[in-house]
């Protein structure tokens, strides 16, 4: 079976809240492209610190090697956000992040990451050992949930 459309609420198992804040609006009065990234990096932060894989301070990190957007409709002040967060593949040493922005159930934007996983004393790229694929599997978007 297919992987679920991104834009679907129900292809996501975990879920965050955002809102839209004044400083996120650009000059004609909707939010500003720039602002969805960090939407994505809210729903991403906090699904990683929820499965244990961002821990402040710890030697080993994750960075982002690369970041999509696809706009899909407009956002406005005072919007209430959903951010729904699925693993979309996992290699190596990196893993895909799908990141669906929704208000009202609508979606708004969805995002792509691509995550490495990181030795921050040797600040290379690591192999993803047990305990991080452990933590990766259970949320991995294999078929309609």
């Amino acid at each position: 079976m297919s992987l679920p459309a991104a834009d679907d609420p129900a292809a996501y198992r975990y879920w965050t809240r955002e809102h839209v804040r004044f400083a996120d609006l650009d000059l004609i009065g909707h939010v500003n492209n720039t602002a969805y990234a960090t939407y994505v990096e809210s729903g991403r932060a906090a699904f990683m610190h929820e499965i244990g894989m961002w821990v402040p301070g710890s030697g080993i990190q994750n960075v982002v090697a690369r970041l999509e957007i696809d706009y899909r409709r407009e956002l406005l002040y005072q919007a209430q956000l959903q951010i729904g967060v699925r693993v979309l593949a996992i290699g190596r040493s990196s893993f895909r992040l799908g990141c669906g922005i929704f208000a009202n159930g609508v979606c708004h934007a969805t995002g792509l990451s691509i995550v490495v996983r990181w030795d921050a004393h040797t600040r290379a790229s690591i192999t993803l050992d047990e305990d991080a694929l452990a933590r990766l599997r259970p949320h991995l978007s294999a078929a309609p949930l």
